[in-house]
Parts: C-alpha cells; structure tokens; sequence
C-alpha cells in the first residue's frame, strides 16, 4: 500500500531537483549579462573621460588633468573586473533543452528580478560613499543603478518576452543558443539607456 506514496516521492525529488538546476544556471547567465552591461557602460565612461581630460571631447565630466586621469582610470578597473567576471562565469555555457517555454519564461523573469534587484541594491548602498567624490564616481554609480533598474522593468518585459518568442518560434533552429544571451545583453544596454535618460538625464 506504500509503494505508489514512495514511487510520488521520488519523482517529485528530481523534478524540483531540476528546477532548482536550471534556475541556478539561468540566474548565472542573467547575472553575468548584466555584469557585462555594467562593465562595457563603465569602460565606456572611462573612456569619455579620458577623452574629456584630454580635450579629445568636450562635455565638462573634469575639472582637472589629475580627476581625469584617477577617475577615469578607478570606473576602467571596475569596468574591467565586471566584464572580466562575466567571461570567467557560465555565460559560455550553452543553453540546456530541459524546460519547456512557460517554465524558461518565468524562470529568466524571476532571475531579471533578481539580478536587477542585487544591482540596484549594490548602486543604492554605495551612493552615499561616491556623493564626495569627483562627478564622474556619481555617474558610474548612476550607471550601475540604472542597469540594476532596468533589469526590473525593461529588460524583464522585453528581454524575458523576446527570449520565450525565441524559444517558441525556433526551438529546433541550432543558432538559437548562439544569439539567445546576446539579444538579452542587447535588450539590457537599450533598457539601460532608456531607463538613464529617463531617471538622470
């Protein structure tokens, strides 16, 4: 009389056991495309500034040679490290076939969620340590934020939609899991963008 009780119990282990799993590793490569948003806009400032110390560009980010070059040079570090993490993590990973499209959807939705909640919080933390520092510190925190932000809106209702259209629509195609993380990472920096313009700008 026991054995169909046990029999549901060990099916269901492993089902949650593979949910669990391909959670993990979806929220793994969403975090890691947000890190490369965040690492690619911040290289990108420090360029600009780099640029604008030097007279290259003018849009007033300095004041002088010295913030130019320490500023600039401090968001490039941090610019470097967040891509270089995101290369070193499971974003080189292929994509694994073990969900359907419903169960993909509401699993990158809850990891945009997520990752675009751990960055917000990490850009509103820190704001209070940059509000002393030279302008462009408070712009690559602005950027940080406005990744973290557009992670729970932009990106979670295009990124999220786009990538179950995907999956629906070319599910049998073998280039889907080459261009899956990069139209997530190229909806991100237009949500980023957006989100920026709006909050900042």
């Amino acid at each position: 009389m026991d054995e169909p009780h046990v029999t549901i119990q060990e099916s269901a282990e492993p089902e949650s056991k593979r949910l669990f799993r391909l959670f993990r590793r979806i929220a793994g490569t969403t975090l890691d495309v947000g890190l490369l948003v965040v690492g690619t806009a911040l290289v990108s400032l420090a360029i600009v500034v780099l640029l604008d110390g030097f007279e290259v560009l003018d849009v007033g980010l300095t004041r002088s040679t010295g913030e130019m070059l320490g500023s600039g040079l401090v968001i490039a570090v941090f610019g470097a490290f967040a891509l270089g993490v995101a290369v070193e993590g499971p974003i080189r990973a292929l994509r694994t076939r073990t969900g359907t499209e419903t169960e993909m959807l509401l699993i990158r939705a809850g990891s945009l969620l997520l990752v675009g909640g751990i960055l917000l919080f990490v850009g509103r933390f820190i704001e209070k340590y940059v509000e002393d520092l030279p302008s462009t510190f408070g712009i690559a925190n602005n950027v940080l934020v406005a990744v973290g932000v557009a992670g729970l809106t932009a990106t979670l209702l295009l990124g999220a939609g786009a990538l179950w259209g995907l999956r629906r629509f070319y599910a049998d195609r073998p280039w889907l899991d080459l261009i899956e993380l990069p139209v997530l990472y190229t909806l991100w920096v237009i949500g980023t963008l957006i989100v920026f313009a709006i909050m900042f700008g």
